[in-house]
């Protein structure tokens, strides 16, 4: 596992969520193949940068496009777009966000057991219920006294 910056995980999940698999992401970055990710973040994300961080660190990258990082911090706002990007969830319709905590979220139980592992340590994770399929919980910001 890779512990990585938020801005390189949120503009590869972007990417993934437009359904390309790590083969073909990998063979735009090892290409410069700025095209491939043009529509992939609606203006956002400044993609020569994703280019350089791939140069330096090509296991790195290839550890997040296969779910195998952890993010360094998380605001919250940054982990509402995760939810977004990752799991289609939305705030009103899939969680609420009761100021330091978004919760009654439910995950399947492989993608919660996925998604406790990316998550940065300064949120944690308080499961509500849990049986077989599903796995729903509130993940609460920590504070550090």
């Amino acid at each position: 596992m890779i512990r990585v910056a938020l801005n390189f995980a949120i503009m590869l999940e972007q990417v993934k969520e437009k359904g390309f698999m790590e083969e073909e992401i990998i063979q735009a970055l090892e290409t410069d193949d700025f095209v491939f990710f043009e529509n992939c973040g609606n203006g956002l994300p400044d993609w020569e940068t994703l280019f350089s961080y791939y140069k330096e660190n090509r296991e790195g990258v290839k550890a997040i496009i296969s779910d195998d990082y952890e993010i360094t911090f998380l605001t919250k706002g940054a982990l509402k777009r995760l939810l977004l990007l990752k799991y289609q969830l939305a705030e009103g319709r899939d969680y609420e966000d009761r100021g330091e905590i978004l919760g009654t979220i439910t995950l399947s139980k492989e993608s919660f057991q996925q998604f406790t592992k990316i998550v940065a340590k300064n949120w944690t994770f308080v499961v509500l219920e849990e049986n077989t399929d599903n796995a729903i919980f509130d993940i609460k910001l920590s504070v550090n006294d």
